[in-house]
Formats: C-alpha cells, structure tokens, sequence
C-alpha cells in the first residue's frame, strides 16, 4: 500500500512538473485563478455567449443540437445559431466539449452543497492552496517568515469564507452550466500564464519569466475576458502552447535530439489541429503559418518528420472532423458553415456595418454580404449532406456514378463532398486577407483599432446606449508601449545579419526562429481581423485577443525589456503595487467626485493607460538608444505604471463598471455597494 501511495505521488510531481515546470509556475496559476474570482460574476455579458451557453446545456445533456433555451426566450436574439437537418445548432463545440467535464463535476457536488456554497469553496480551497505554496517559496525566508506568511493567509481566507457563507444568497442550478463555461475560460487563461512563464523562462531568468506570467493574466486584456467564456482566450492559450512546442523541438534539434525534437514539432501541430474544433477559420491559418515557418526553418524535412508531423496535424483536427461529421454530415462542414438562424453569420460576414462596424465601401460590402448569403443556401440546400453550393456537385457525383468503377465513384463523391464547404470557405479567407490589407492604407481606422478609441466614425452606439466603452489595443495593454523600441531593435538584427552573411533561416538560433513564429503569427491573426475593426462590442479589440500573449512576448525579448525586470526586481514589483492602489484610487475618486457615467468613465481609463503607455514607450526606447542613459530603475517604474494601471482597470471593470450578473463571492457583493457608482 505504502509503494502504490509513493508511486502515485510521484506520478503526479512528475505530471506536475510537466505542466508547472515548478513550484513557481504552480504559485503562478492558483494566483491567476484566485485574482480572476475576485471580480467573477456568475452571468452572461455579451449576446453571443446565449447561444454557446445553450449549446453547453445540450452536449452535457447528450446530445450536439439545442433542444432547450434555458438562457434566452427568443431563438432569434442567439448570435451563432445554426440549422441542419431541421436541427439547431451552436458553434466553437470544442470549446464547449471541454467545459462540459466541469458542468458535470459542478452538478454532482451540488447535491451535497449549495451551489453559492460551492463556488465559494472551490474559491477559498484554491486561494488556501495558494498560501501553502507560496509560504514556502524562496529560500532567503527564514521558517518563521514562513510560518507568518502561511497563518496570516490562512487566516485572510478563512475569514473571507466565513463572511461569504454567513452573508450568502441563493444561487439557482441553472447557473452551474454558466459558473462553470467561465471556470473553462479563467483556467484557459491562468494557463495562458503558465505557457508563457515556462516560454519566456527557457530564454530568460525565473523573475522575467514571472513577470511576463503575472502580466499577462492580470496586466493586459486577458484579464479582462478570463471570466467571460468567449473562444478568444482558449484560441490565445493553444497559440501560445503552440509556440512553446514550436520552441522545444527547435532546442532538442539543436542538441541532436533528433526524437525528442520530432515529438514536440508534432506536438505543435496536434495543438494547432485542436484550434480547428474552436474555430476552422483560425485554425486554419495557424497551421499554414505553423508549417510555412517550420518547413523554412527545419534542420530536418525527412519523409519520415514530415509523414510524423502530417499525422498530428490529422489527429489534433479530428475531434473537429468528428463533430462536423455528427452534426453536419460532413467532416469538412463545420457548424459556421450551415445556415444561420435568423439572419446571416456575421463570422462570415467581413462587412460589420450591420454590427456597428466600419465596412470597407458599399461595393465591398455588397460582395461580402453575397458570400455569406451563399454560405448559408449552401448549408440549407444541402440539408447537411455537403453537397456542392450550387448543386453541380450532385450531379456529376451522379455522372461518376454511371461511368466509373465501383471503387472510384465513392472516392470521387468524398473528395466532392469536401470540395462542397471549402470553396466559400476559401473565398472568406482571401477576402478576409485582401480587405486586411486595405485597412493598412488607412491611417484613421488603423488609428480607432491601436491607438485611440474616442468616437469612433460609422460605429453605431445605440446599442450601447451610446456610451464609448471600446478601449484601442493600447490603451487597454498600455504595456504594449514597449514596441516603441522594436523598430531599432529589428534594424540592428538585420543589420549584424547582413554582416555575417546569416540569411539561411535553417541556420538561425532556436530563440530566433521562435522569434520568428511569434512575429508571423501575431501580423496573420492581426491582418485577417482588421476588416471587421472597430466595432462597438470589442471592449479590449476581443478579436485581436489571440495576439496578446504573442506580443507579450515580444516584448519581454527585447533587450531594454528583459536585463532591467532581471536588475530592478524591487523597484519593478514596488512600482506595481502603488500603480494598481493609485489607479484603484484615482478611478474611484474621478467616478465619485465628477459622477461620471459608464462610457466617461471608461474614456478617463483611456487617457490614463495612453499616458501610461507613453511613459513604458519612451523609457524603453531611450534605454535600447542610449543604455548608458537611461537607468534599469528607470525601466522598471516605466513598466511598472501600466501594468498597475491595468490590474486597476480589471478590477474596477468587474467590481464597479460592468454588472452582467450577481457575484460568484458574496463577500465580494458586500463590499461594491460602498464603491462609488456609475
């Protein structure tokens, strides 16, 4: 007994290991997980979720089509819904499929507890754990420093679970499905934080790696969408996962660990197929980039890695092809593809002018309206069985069927068949390329999507009850400011290139051809999205979300970025913490002393994150012109300011700015009504 005790323990520090790197990693994600409860509310913000949500409360009953609208009374309000075979149907099955597992487990433990209740321990039980672990890390701590950290934490929890069990409010079961959709989301981005930590950390230092985790989770948009169960977050934290994949086979290629690197090379590409269950059209373009980059850049492009690779990318789409098999008929149908209930897709629509869009031009939009108004008579013609658009797939399948063999005409019917769906499919995505580019010639909307939001031109706010509360990239990651420095810092790479005649990718560092998949990755998933942008529900530019962990990235590798986190640590953590209780403060006391409403109030967090941003921008930039000059400290506060900036505008979101639902942590609902209103 005591021998299948140590084995099981041991499996599970290995498992550990594998997924935390260490104790730090493991303190980094309960941390994340802890801060995202603090502002969670149990609700649904945004239109969208009612069909996802509906979807969920249908697989976790057994079966894919809706059968029930437990979170809407109208099927034509639900954004995403879809019809085959005189069935509705949601989207994004891979992402519900994997909160379904936590549906169940919510359910099963409310037989025996409340569900308020529930949420609650699974909140103080985390945070409990969190405390353990963090008592015991760093060995310049002495075993009373230890002991204080470990009790005065525990006592912290214990007394914040009291006053939520003691003050506690119903909680109904049909917010479990809702309550645990977030769960998925805000463990997607807590390990958004781990990929990144152990990503960063093979190049740089545990405090850089650190940094970049916390950033990440509670200084940037995933923040924002970590408890709001949109696809964005989960296609971020497989674009990451990705990349790190990407990056350990290159590192075990150039240790001549020629196994090691073919299994994390395949690995890359199980994980790019995965993103195709969430979402096709991303999906696809992260495997074309994955493969143009990793094809160019190989040490080795045997026929053997090359049948490898081409096996993992089949059996990470293969959840996708099943479930389109199951709803639709066909494998290469998935559920965006059949006819929209209620209107067209809009995920198949570039033109957004009907959403609050900036569409590019009558003429423009006109076509993209037709391609999308095919996509759906396809899908409703075809009744699933995925048959040509226009219907001459059926017919010369037929012909085939009257000439040819008996083992040709099946073969030639499948390849019709997956013919069908992917033609309109891939007049989107040139489209959705073409019009990227076209966006990049206008310096105003380019400007609406990056810099400053404001009021935005041919933005329809009515829905919004006209209140500007979309924030640019910047101001809603002010820490991106650092990519100030990249231009400087891009030239003087080429230039040592060019120098020493180092053109062949083949040959670049494993850092470097990272770098590279990072950079092609975040300019692809920004150009496909540009055409639909802005538009009055981005919040945070949600469509660029995927990104952020790329350009995070980015920035810790710069230079100026890096050596001042690793020689300032103190002046970096110091300066973060009375950013985040000065913006805390500063928001609060502007809301209550000007009795600004909700889009005001939001703008003023612009303005202060812009300026923020420019403070990160120029002392990054002057330390990578003139090192000499501009100091690690000075580095370190210039970063500092946004970050702290952003954890306070995180948190005033969920606590003050945006009520969607009740709070998941009655303590919590105790306190905001003593917070000033909007």
């Amino acid at each position: 007994m005591t021998r299948d005790v140590e084995w099981f323990t041991g499996r599970c520090r290995q498992a550990g290991k594998a997924v935390f790197g260490d104790r730090y990693g493991y303190a980094l994600w309960l941390g994340l997980l802890v801060t995202f409860g603090l502002y969670w509310r149990v609700g649904i913000f945004i239109t969208d979720t009612y069909t996802t949500a509906n979807a969920l409360v249908a697989v976790s009953n057994g079966h894919l089509h809706i059968t029930e609208t437990p979170y809407t009374l109208t099927l034509g309000a639900q954004p995403g819904l879809h019809e085959a075979g005189g069935r509705l149907y949601g989207r994004n099955y891979g992402q519900i499929l994997l909160a379904v597992p936590l549906v169940w487990a919510l359910q099963a433990l409310s037989v025996f507890i409340t569900p308020r209740l529930l949420l609650l321990g699974l909140w103080s039980g985390t945070a409990l754990v969190f405390v353990s672990h963090v008592s015991v890390l760093g060995q310049r701590h002495t075993d009373t420093a230890r002991r204080t950290v470990l009790w005065i934490g525990s006592g912290l929890v214990a007394v914040l679970f009291l006053a939520g069990a003691l003050t506690a409010t119903a909680l109904p079961d049909t917010a479990l499905p809702i309550a645990a959709f977030q769960i998925s989301t805000m463990l997607a981005a807590a390990t958004t934080g781990i990929v990144l930590y152990r990503l960063v950390g093979i190049w740089h230092d545990r405090s850089v790696a650190l940094a970049a985790g916390v950033a990440i989770g509670i200084a940037s948009s995933v923040g924002f969408w970590a408890s709001l169960p949109k696809r964005h977050v989960l296609v971020g934290f497989l674009l990451l996962t990705t990349v790190y994949l990407f990056a350990r086979s290159r590192i075990a290629y150039a240790d001549s660990r020629h196994r090691l690197g073919l299994g994390f090379r395949a690995g890359a590409y199980v994980t790019a197929g995965l993103v195709t269950w969430t979402h096709a059209f991303e999906g696809f373009f992260l495997v074309v980039t994955l493969a143009l980059v990793d094809l160019i850049t190989a040490r080795r492009n045997s026929f053997v890695h090359l049948a490898v690779i081409g096996l993992a990318l089949f059996l990470g789409s293969l959840p996708m092809l099943v479930t389109n098999f199951l709803i639709s008929g066909n494998p290469a149908k998935p559920p965006r593809l059949l006819s929209a209930v209620g209107g067209a897709d809009v995920e198949f629509t570039p033109e957004t002018g009907g959403d609050g869009g900036t569409g590019g031009g009558s003429g423009a939009g006109g076509t993209a309206g037709t391609d999308g108004g095919s996509v759906g008579v396809s899908g409703g013609t075809d009744g699933g069985t995925g048959a040509g658009s226009d219907g001459s797939a059926g017919d010369s399948a037929g012909a085939g069927g009257d000439t040819g063999t008996p083992i040709v005409t099946p073969i030639l019917g499948l390849f019709k068949q997956v013919l069908g769906p992917a033609a309109p499919a891939m007049a989107f995505v040139s489209d959705a390329v073409s019009r990227g580019f076209d966006v990049l010639t206008t310096p105003d909307r380019m400007s609406q999507i990056f810099l400053r939001s404001g009021s935005a031109s041919h933005i329809n706010y009515a829905p919004n009850s006209y209140e500007t509360i979309e924030l640019t990239m910047l101001e809603a990651v002010p820490l991106f400011g650092a990519v100030a420095a990249l231009p400087v810092v891009l030239i003087r790479s080429a230039n040592q290139r060019i120098r020493r005649w180092d053109v062949r990718p083949s040959q670049y560092s494993p850092q470097t051809q990272t770098d590279m998949l990072v950079a092609a990755l975040a300019v692809v998933f920004t150009l496909v999205y540009l055409s639909r942008l802005p538009l009055r529900t981005q919040l945070t530019v949600r469509y660029l979300l995927p990104t952020v962990p790329l350009i995070m990235y980015g920035v810790v590798r710069l230079p100026a970025v890096h050596e001042p986190i690793s020689d300032s640590r103190r002046w970096l953590v110091g300066g973060y913490a009375v950013s985040v209780v000065g913006g805390l403060l500063l928001g609060l006391g502007v809301v209550a002393g000007l009795d600004l409403a909700l889009g005001e109030a939001v703008q003023f967090h612009a303005l202060l994150n812009l300026g923020g941003a420019a403070v990160c921008g120029g002392t990054v930039l002057g330390r990578t012109l003139a090192p000499s000059r501009v100091s690690s400290r000075a580095v370190a506060v210039g970063l500092s300011l946004p970050a702290g900036l952003t954890t306070a505008y995180l948190f005033l979101s969920g606590l003050v700015y945006f009520q969607y639902g009740p709070f998941a942590l009655d303590f919590i609902r105790v306190l905001t009504p003593h917070l000033p209103a909007v």
